[in-house]
């Protein structure tokens, strides 16, 4: 918290010392403190590993700088500190925007990636009725992009109109459990979004490919790079499972309506990373729910489809190598589903109390990673 007030304290400066030149500046924030636990320790899921309630893994801050410059020039910064990285703050963006018209608007810098429906907002808990994003399709490794991007608003057959282009690069830090970790790298990465709002519905599409390299999981690092004297991949194996600088798509299509008090949202996305191990997943989710007075109760369906590259055994002659090979692509079978049910109770104007009981689904069980579990959460999210 104290690295997090540094940061906040540098930019009030940084904005004070140049009022000069800046006609307004904007200060924004948002939180989210959430609480899960599966109550029991022998279903664990992800971070939350045992019978007690833990706040740490999904709770976050965010202060959020916007800088009007005058003449359609402006910047915005955001700083957030996340309980899962223990409360270290890091500027996640910080990009000038340029209104060149009514119509027309140009950024340039580090923004967030325009992939999903909820993209801008996914930090702000309060700007949606779950605790968390469907998690099938709003996977955590690329949230921001450094590049440029053009967006073109205007009004088409009584509907509004939003088309964003976007060039530039994603590169991420992953850490393995252990204390490994490796970047995660979309390089010469292209793409846009279009969406379409009338009165009671929005549509959106987007798509991006780009060159990907991406890193072994731990169990194909022991075999592609194994101690001394340890058996090892052929040479073939290794190069048709790796991924480096390997052509990779995604695109993805979503709906949302609002009618009177109902509302529902359906999300659906495709990736892919040609001739690789990598898994091309399938997911999408459908969410409905009905605000009453203070309270919206919802549900939420989701599912999560890998296609594991057992193809890549054919590139290894039979052995122990290959039998271990083989169980390491088993490890990416990932295929599961999730059943939300919740309820959230706006309590006030700019803050939320959200409960929810989730339970995750998987095809094959690990007894590990991979276990039927239930989730209970609980959340208090807060804007201002």
């Amino acid at each position: 918290m104290k690295k997090f007030l540094c940061y906040s304290c540098s930019t009030l400066l940084l904005c004070s010392g140049s009022t000069f030149a800046i006609d307004r500046v904007d200060i924004g924030g948002f939180g989210t403190v959430t609480g899960a636990s599966t109550f029991n320790d022998k279903k664990p899921f992800r971070d939350y590993r045992d019978d007690d309630i833990d706040f740490k893994p999904e709770s976050l801050f965010g202060l959020q700088v916007r800088a009007d410059l005058k003449e359609g020039l402006s910047g915005t910064a955001q700083i957030v500190a996340r309980g899962s990285e223990d409360w270290d703050a890091e500027f996640e963006w910080g990009y000038l925007t340029y209104i060149v018209n009514s119509t027309w608007t140009v950024k340039g810098g580090r923004f967030r990636t325009p992939f999903f429906q909820y993209s801008d907002v996914v930090d702000v808990g309060y700007a949606y009725h779950w605790i968390r994003p469907p998690v099938s399709v709003y996977a955590p490794l690329f949230k921001n992009l450094d590049g440029l991007n053009l967006t073109h608003s205007t009004d088409l057959w009584e509907l509004v109109s939003t088309v964003n282009l976007f060039y530039g690069k994603v590169n991420k830090r992953v850490d393995f459990p252990g204390g490994s970790s490796t970047s995660v790298d979309l390089s010469h990465l292209f793409g846009g979004s279009w969406g379409l709002s009338g009165d009671w519905f929005s549509l959106r599409f987007s798509y991006f490919q780009a060159e990907a390299s991406f890193p072994f999981a731990p169990a194909f690092l022991m075999l592609a790079s194994p101690p001394p004297g340890a058996p090892s991949l052929s040479t073939e194996a290794v190069n048709a499972a790796s991924i480096d600088q390997d052509d990779a798509y995604f695109a993805s299509i979503s709906l949302r309506i609002d009618y009177d008090n109902f509302f529902a949202v359906a999300e659906i996305t495709k990736s892919d990373v040609e001739d690789t191990i990598f898994t091309n997943p399938l997911a999408y989710y459908v969410s409905a729910g009905y605000t009453i007075g203070d309270f919206t109760p919802h549900i939420t369906y989701e599912n999560f489809d890998p296609d594991a590259q057992y193809e890549l055994l054919e590139k290894e002659p039979a052995g122990p190598t290959r039998d271990a090979f083989a169980a390491a692509i088993e490890q990416t079978e990932e295929d599961f589903q999730v059943y939300t049910i919740g309820v959230r109770y706006d309590f006030h104007r700019s803050a939320a109390i959200k409960f929810d009981y989730s339970y995750y689904d998987y095809k094959v069980e690990d007894g590990v990673t991979r276990v039927d579990a239930p989730l209970y959460s609980i959340s208090a999210n807060f804007v201002f």
